[in-house]
């Protein structure tokens, strides 16, 4: 990876002319500019008389003198659709906002050749201010002349309130964002595909990390990259809830779960599981596992409908993999209510996760309101996961031993609409 090296005065001088004028098309306002001013409208009007600073975040360091791909925090996007790093929207009182980005180094400064973040020749064409202005229908300033004051204040009680503000605005998804969803749910729909073609490669070579890498490219080809990091389980790593290594061989006749997304280059993300056969098809054991999750799939996404209960349709869930587990003999019939009384969970052994959580921007959208929102009921709007799981570990003496290291989670992506609910992830 190149570096830059000092710049001697005559090179700066050759540097600083013989360049032709760059054409750059004036760009047209985004559609959602309009949506984005509502929001911020929506978010000030909770804070009279406060101003809002929200930050983009900033390049992370990897190692050395690489960073991490960047992506702005999730809130300073839905506010405002920009993604630039360092960059830092503020809201107004009166609901007016500014958002102050980095300029682009001029010809002439010795940043405009040795910077390797933003010179044009390092990194490419740099946004112009009032390109961004122009798309984004927000005021636009050079980042260099914020004033001081608008510094984030060290008022932690007053960030978490805006932070769980802005979370209540997110959890109910306009039109713009649902298409957005869909959009990502359809590449990573692709993507599943793609990736259960190559298992007889990933069998012959390259196994887990095969299907990885294999999934990968589709995020890179059709989004920013991946919505969160894929987790790939063949074997016993199927009942791993959260195996990121995907170091491990696929081997003929196993099952292997894949919990992977893309990130659309909107920004926001699909969250998908499948559970495929290595071979040609499930066996019998594998089989009856598979149709015990997607019984408990199936039910608990037909119980979705507006004014019910968001965990409604995790005590469905749960019920019925109960029910399966009974009768595959790893739970007696007596232990029904014992297993699902709250206050023992017991298939929490077999089952270890929630069933649903919000989707969006984050794959854990609204996370910092999680408990609130369990706790209350579905709108029109609302876009949530359903994935109930089974995970009978290996080792488990407590599971008959011909169903042992099977694990098999289905998991798909969920609108809450005015009749009862849409599918977005339908298909592979």
């Amino acid at each position: 990876m190149a570096t830059a090296n000092p710049v001697p005065e005559p090179l700066l001088r050759f540097l600083s002319g013989g360049w032709a004028a760059v054409v750059r098309e004036t760009p047209a306002q985004d559609p959602r500019a309009g949506a984005w001013q509502e929001r911020r409208a929506r978010l000030s009007s909770q804070f009279p008389d406060r101003t809002i600073v929200i930050r983009a975040g900033h390049e992370v360091t990897r190692n050395s003198t690489t960073t991490y791909s960047f992506r702005a925090h999730s809130d300073f996007i839905y506010l405002c659709g920009a993604a630039e790093p360092d960059a830092v929207l503020v809201i107004h009182p009166a609901g007016d906002a500014e958002l102050f980005v980095h300029a682009p180094h001029r010809l002439g400064e010795i940043e405009w050749f040795t910077d390797p973040s933003r010179s044009p020749l390092w990194a490419g064409p740099q946004v112009e201010p009032e390109e961004l202005a122009l798309r984004l229908g927000i005021t636009v300033r050079a980042l260099a002349a914020m004033p001081p004051s608008y510094t984030v204040p060290d008022d932690a009680a007053f960030d978490t309130e805006v932070s769980r503000s802005v979370a209540r605005l997110r959890l109910v998804k306009d039109a713009f964002e649902v298409e957005s969803l869909r959009a990502a749910a359809a590449a990573s729909l692709l993507g599943h595909a793609e990736l259960r073609a190559s298992i007889p490669e990933a069998i012959r070579e390259g196994g887990e990390r095969w299907l990885e890498g294999t999934f990968l490219r589709r995020c890179s080809a059709s989004g920013n990259g991946p919505g969160y990091w894929p987790i790939v389980g063949a074997g016993p790593h199927s009942c791993i809830l959260h195996w990121h290594r995907n170091d491990g061989p696929v081997r003929n006749g196993d099952v292997v779960l894949v919990d992977a997304a893309v990130e659309g280059t909107d920004h926001y993300t699909a969250d998908i599981t499948r559970t495929y056969p290595t071979g040609d098809a499930f066996t019998g054991a594998q089989q009856s596992v598979y149709d015990i999750v997607q019984a408990a799939h199936d039910a608990a996404i037909a119980s979705i409908r507006p004014g019910s209960s968001f965990h409604d349709s995790q005590d469905v869930a749960w019920a019925t993999l109960v029910d399966g587990l009974i009768d595959l003999g790893v739970f007696r019939p007596g232990q029904r209510a014992e297993a699902l009384d709250p206050d023992t969970m017991l298939h929490r052994r077999y089952t270890l996760h929630r069933t649903s959580h919000h989707l969006g921007l984050d794959v854990h959208d609204c996370q910092v309101i999680a408990a609130e929102y369990r706790a209350g009921t579905l709108v029109p709007g609302m876009v949530f996961t359903i994935e109930p799981g089974l995970y009978l570990q290996a080792n488990d003496e407590t599971v008959p031993e011909h169903l042992r290291g099977i694990g098999v989670r289905i998991e798909d992506d969920v609108q809450c609409t005015a009749d009862g609910y849409a599918v977005l992830t339908s298909g592979a």
